[in-house]
């Protein structure tokens, strides 16, 4: 018996300890073909999504700078143009033209200086007194790109004591929309110039590019095409790119997003010795601790290989239960004190695993919120362009998800439809102001315009592939039962249900809710109405299911008082 048990301590001693060494001889071999490699690619992908999100931020921060800008050069040509039509005088050559722009100009922003004047050039200047030829030659070039009808922006440059500088200039329309001037503007670089150079201080050079590929920031009196190759491929495909790449100046990590208006792009490039120093001090610490451990575990399964033998099959038996998913099974606590500490362990790491899974349950709960509640504001963003249209994504979206409830529709289905009536007005945001605020009629070529934001809409989801299935109810809700309507003319069962009871919808809250040219109406008589449409403008079955949720209770519109209006409205 004494031979058998010392030939079995043996074998076991020397299994479990062959094993323990080969476990620990392996990895130490393959660190630099797998381990290390990987764990470099990992570094380098941070430091190219630092880069590319540095590109991306600087090229938003200037998109968003030059709407600010162009914002408050429109508002002083509005100004301009009123004050045309008030006095019915050239406001240009006028004292009060002068007054107009230093108002204008008054207010914070990125202009430092304004300049309108006559189709002449007679006209005003309102800003510091900087004698600069670049300033009088860029002015000139705006004036006469304006003058022809053309907004201007041009490229940034010195401007003395000033700074880096750019001008922008647009045309002046009277009411009839003949151009009577132009109004010019000096815009400060100031703001960009700081942000760049921050980034020049983390050692990552930035370059502003146009879509030529030329040089536009740092100034230079004869700008030249980047010869960076990542530039030249963001010419023929103005798109966000990152890649290594050597340049005339040495191996770099460079990154390029495109500014989009003005329609610019943003090279941020970083030095590949700096950004992978990290790499190199990775790589040297990997093989220092990867040795410790293989001595470490050389020695521990020495010492333990026949400590851990015995209690191994009942840990391993008692843990399936976790691995079949039960999280929080607690294994019964026994063997030496190693195997205790193990199983000590692993019921602290299944209580962790059950804590880990309910806060990643949560957490996709909150996703879920996070997203529709960032829906709603999207909505809420279009509604509010129209102070008379405040709420009215969120109730039509209401109303959908009453009507397809009522038709029987699956969960999934009455979700996707409330979210496409969530969002049908999206492309609104591609409308001017002007004309969605319009109090009166819609002229033609303004109803045009108007008629185009379904097909923006659309456009503006497509991008998004999880939206996909919500973009038919956005696409088509003004699509006519008997054909004609916009934007594809379709009819009838062409008509995607889900667009068809977001029609309804749309209707139904157009109706009761007071607009410019409408008070609300009853609902009673709006569904009479509806009823009317049914069969040419409304799907019969939609506006059905519609009037028996009214009568049940389950649709409550946002504001049925008010006296029968025009019906018309509806229908726009």
């Amino acid at each position: 018996m004494s031979g058998r048990s010392g030939r079995r301590r043996i074998r076991l001693f020397v299994l479990l300890s062959g094993a323990l060494i080969l476990a620990s001889l392996v990895p130490l071999l393959v660190a630099e073909a797998v381990l290390i490699r990987r764990n470099r690619r990992t570094l380098e992908n941070l430091e190219e999504k630092y880069l590319t999100r540095s590109s991306a931020a600087i090229a938003d921060h200037i998109a968003n700078y030059y709407a600010s800008a162009e914002q408050q050069l429109a508002k002083a040509a509005d100004a301009i143009r009123l004050g045309k039509h008030l006095t019915n005088k050239d406001p240009f050559s006028q004292a009060a033209g002068l007054d107009i722009l230093k108002s204008a100009l008054q207010v914070a922003g990125p202009l430092f200086a304004l300049r309108g004047v006559n189709l002449e050039g007679v006209g005003s200047f309102v800003g510091p007194d900087v004698r600069a030829p670049e300033i009088d030659l860029e002015f000139r070039k705006g004036f006469e790109s304006a003058r022809d009808g053309a907004r201007y922006v041009g490229t940034p440059f010195a401007a003395g004591e000033l700074g880096a500088a750019a001008v922008l200039a647009a045309p002046v329309q009277d009411d009839e929309g003949a151009r009577i001037g132009v109004v010019e503007a000096l815009v400060s670089w100031q703001p960009i110039v700081r942000e760049l150079q921050d980034e020049a201080r983390r050692e990552v050079r930035t370059t502003v590019v146009d879509r030529r590929g030329r040089i536009l920031f740092p100034v230079s009196q004869r700008p030249e095409v980047h010869p960076s190759s990542l530039v030249a491929d963001f010419v023929r495909f103005p798109a966000r790119l990152t890649r290594s790449e050597t340049t005339p100046t040495g191996a770099v990590l460079a990154s390029i997003s495109p500014v989009g208006e003005p329609p610019w792009g943003v090279l941020v490039e970083r030095d590949r010795n700096i950004a992978f120093a990290s790499v190199d001090r990775m790589v040297r610490d990997t093989v220092l601790w990867s040795a410790a451990c293989l001595a470490g575990a050389l020695l521990l399964g020495l010492l333990f290989a026949r400590a851990l033998s015995r209690p191994i099959a009942h840990l391993a038996e008692s843990t399936r239960a976790v691995s079949q998913g039960q999280y929080g099974a607690e294994v019964a606590v026994s063997g030496t004190a190693e195997i205790a500490d193990l199983t000590e362990n692993f019921n602290a790491m299944s209580v962790s695993i059950k804590d880990a899974f309910e806060r990643v349950q949560k957490a996709a709960r909150e996703n879920q919120e996070l997203f529709l509640s960032a829906i709603r504001a999207l909505a809420a963003a279009i509604d509010a362009k129209d102070p008379y249209t405040r709420g009215h994504s969120e109730r039509v979206a209401r109303y959908a998800s009453a009507i397809a409830k009522e038709m029987g529709l699956p969960t999934d289905e009455i979700r996707k439809t409330r979210l496409s009536a969530l969002l049908h007005d999206v492309g609104k945001i591609g409308v001017d102001d002007r004309i969605i605020r319009k109090p009166t009629a819609l002229t033609d070529e303004e109803f045009e315009l108007m008629k185009a934001h379904p097909a923006k809409g659309a456009a503006i989801m497509e991008t998004i592939p999880q939206l996909a299935a919500i973009i038919p109810g956005m696409k088509w809700h003004h699509e006519k039962w008997e054909g004609g309507g916009y934007p594809d003319g379709l009819k009838g069962e062409q008509i995607p249900l889900q667009a068809r009871i977001v029609a309804v919808a749309d209707a139904f809250d157009a109706m009761t809710t007071t607009r410019p040219y409408q008070k609300a109406m009853e609902v009673s008589y709006v569904i009479q109405r509806l009823r009317e449409m049914s069969g040419t403008r409304f799907n019969g079955d939609v506006v059905e299911a519609l009037a028996r949720s009214y009568s049940r209770g389950d649709l409550i519109p946002g504001d049925a008082a008010g006296a029968a209006g025009r019906v018309a409205a509806a229908a726009r």
